[in-house]
């Protein structure tokens, strides 16, 4: 097993353990699909399938993401979903879908006006005039405070017969947040470190960029129905009439 494909079993095995109620998101989502009967529906930034796999069971899900070895984990845990590896700025794609959902913050990767708006161009091209988007964005990476490495947790992973120790820490800047995630194979004595960085929630440049290409904020929803989570931002829009 390369790094790449054992930093997308690590994103698994994190995920099991630390998100919880993260997943209520997944029962919203399947909601907006019965809410818009939506046949057709893309995630984008849909990793290893935490979202994409429950909702292929409502309709018809295409998942894309730029990182093919969490994509292949994704099409070994369920083979009717489409996917796509593909950075979303380099997308070509003319299908049209009744319901697109951007989840857990993908839009924060990158906070810069100008890809920000790109990124919305092409969300146009893949949608007609009843097409619905949801994304979720969080508030909480503004004021999450730096860490020095701290240890999480231990736990043994069977897909690679191993106890894998957990290590954390982030870095604040201006303008985002930077995590660390350091994964330790005990038994075979090596590390791998994820790193992300997400850019801080700022309304108003979302609120222009949805404005300059020509989008409507249909709601905005507040959390997953859950009061845990009212950091949690979730836009719904479509293309002015």
């Amino acid at each position: 097993m390369n790094e790449k494909s054992l930093l997308a079993l690590m994103y698994d095995f994190y995920n099991l353990h630390t998100l919880k109620g993260q997943n209520d998101d997944i029962d919203y989502y399947i909601n907006q699909i019965k809410k818009y009967n939506a046949k057709d529906v893309l995630v984008i930034g849909a990793g290893t399938g935490r979202v994409a796999i429950p909702l292929s069971k409502y309709s018809n899900v295409t998942a894309l993401d730029f990182d093919k070895e969490r994509l292949t984990r994704l099409k070994n845990k369920e083979k009717n979903i489409n996917t796509i590896c593909i950075n979303f700025f380099d997308y070509t794609g003319q299908k049209k879908y009744d319901l697109i959902i951007i989840p857990y913050s993908t839009l924060q990767f990158d906070n810069d006006k100008k890809k920000l708006n790109k990124f919305f161009e092409k969300l146009n091209r893949i949608m007609n005039q009843n097409t619905i988007v949801i994304f979720d964005v969080s508030e909480s990476f503004n004021t999450k405070k730096e860490k020095n490495k701290e240890f999480l947790f231990k736990d043994y992973c069977d897909e690679i017969d191993d106890d894998i120790e957990v290590y954390y820490s982030s870095k604040r800047s201006k303008n985002y947040i930077e995590f660390y995630v350091e994964y330790k194979l005990c038994k075979k004595n090596i590390s791998v470190v994820e790193h992300e960085k997400y850019y801080y929630y700022d309304e108003q440049l979302l609120f222009s960029v949805l404005e300059n290409n020509n989008f409507d904020i249909l709601k905005i929803n507040d959390g997953y129905g859950k009061n845990d989570f009212k950091h949690k931002h979730l836009y719904h829009c479509k293309k002015k009439s």
